[in-house]
């Protein structure tokens, strides 16, 4: 399953306007590139009512998701605003940069009802402190978070 079955999904997606919650646990391959994943994220910005969302994006050493599916998440949950759960596993990813780390923490800091929040960045050798710092940045300023898990081994190529 590729990008095909991404788009398919993203098409799909909207349709469910009223779904409060979401899980999408998907391993990145050699058929899946940022176009897919780009507009699986457009898509869940469509939904409006979404409280819960676990987004597992498994990167592996050839593929990985990049900057753009970041800044796009960033769009995403400036838009889901409702969100009170948030799961997020990017583990593997790569090519996954600093950049990409500030976009989805800007987005992140705009979750005023986020009372969990979960996020596994194992592996994403791109991201140094600087993103890292960003994240936990975007984190302190959710006044409502009442539960916090981090995943961060090995994110930081040193």
């Amino acid at each position: 399953m590729g990008d095909v079955s991404l788009v398919t999904l993203s098409r799909f997606l909207p349709t469910l306007n009223c779904i409060q919650e979401l899980s999408i646990h998907w391993c990145i391959n050699k058929n899946t590139s940022d176009d897919g994943c780009y507009e699986m994220t457009k898509a869940i910005s469509c939904l409006s009512s979404l409280s819960h969302l676990q987004l597992h994006l498994y990167g592996n050493d050839e593929v990985s998701i990049t900057d753009r599916v970041m800044k796009s998440m960033c769009t995403m949950l400036c838009s889901v605003i409702s969100l009170s759960h948030l799961d997020l596993d990017l583990s593997n990813n790569h090519k996954i940069t600093d950049s990409g780390m500030i976009d989805v923490s800007h987005g992140l800091s705009q979750l005023a009802h986020l009372i969990s929040f979960q996020i596994n960045l194992r592996e994403c050798l791109g991201v140094s402190d600087v993103g890292v710092s960003h994240m936990m940045d975007a984190i302190q300023s959710l006044q409502g978070l009442s539960r916090l898990q981090l995943s961060l081994g090995l994110c930081i190529d040193v």
